[in-house]
């Protein structure tokens, strides 16, 4: 692992495969999520060919904690560090992104579309502000903040003792003491000019029970290079689904594949 500092924060940063590899990037979801997300259920399958990415959010993991900078700019900010910094000699970069990952990885696709290759967007909550937003906005004190882990099924995990002790210290200040929540609440839709505007191949995969399946249907209307694919799970799908996951995502970035896109 290496860090990454860009501006305020300190980004945890792990780099896998041959140096040589197609590099791809992976960005966990909020909150819950951290590189451990992807490690050993797709990261690891995808270096054996590629070069593959992971980095914990700002507030994330072992990234530092700042007590602002957590809206998508700032995001796509520490993004283009990681990339400038691990990936040095990449042109072009194909993102993985799960919630706000891929709302992240979106608005570095629509702001810097020729670094981008290909772009994967696993039950993008778009807009944040009302897809997330809501269940964020109640935690207002330590109590309430009890009660709202133990309504996430995906937080804590097996965390127990100590492990949970600190995670729990983490949240506290993520939630309570940082702007993360009020720039959640900033998330608008990208706008569908914009979106029409990005030519570049697109994946969205949704889970068939998730609450944000019709900004799949949405996001696939109005991309003009984007194909869906479902999956019969929920909102977390790199929990809930990982071998099911990990298999689109290798065929999808098989080099056979690859060619077949390019010559299209």
């Amino acid at each position: 692992m290496k860090t990454v500092i860009h501006a305020d924060v300190e980004l945890s940063t792990l780099i896998l495969g041959p140096e040589d590899g197609s590099p791809i990037v992976l960005l966990h979801g909020l909150v819950s999520g951290n590189m451990a997300t992807w490690y050993s259920t797709v990261a690891l399958p995808l270096a054996k060919t590629h070069r593959v990415a992971l980095y914990d959010l700002r507030g994330h993991g072992d990234s530092s904690l700042p007590q602002q900078g957590f809206d998508l700019d700032s995001h796509v900010g520490d993004l283009l560090a990681v990339i400038g910094a691990r990936l040095p000699n990449a042109r072009q970069v194909d993102l993985v992104g799960h919630s706000l990952g891929a709302l992240i990885a979106l608005r570095f696709a629509l702001t810097y579309p020729e670094r981008v290759r290909r772009l994967v967007l696993i039950d993008a909550p778009m807009p944040a502000k009302h897809w997330v937003g809501p269940s964020l906005s109640g935690v207002k004190s330590s109590a309430a903040l009890a009660e709202w882990v133990n309504e996430q099924p995906y937080l804590m995990n097996d965390s127990r003792g100590r492990r949970r002790e600190r995670l729990h210290r983490r949240l506290e200040s993520l939630l309570l003491s940082s702007t993360l929540v009020a720039d959640v609440m900033t998330m608008e839709s990208e706008s569908d000019v914009a979106l029409r505007m990005l030519q570049l191949p697109v994946l969205l995969i949704y889970g068939q029970h998730s609450p944000c399946l019709e900004v799949g249907y949405q996001l696939q209307k109005i991309l003009p290079n984007a194909e869906l694919t479902l999956l019969d799970c929920g909102h977390y799908i790199p929990v809930e689904m990982p071998g099911a996951l990990r298999q689109i995502l290798e065929q999808y970035f098989a080099p056979a594949h690859s060619q077949i896109m390019e010559l299209e």
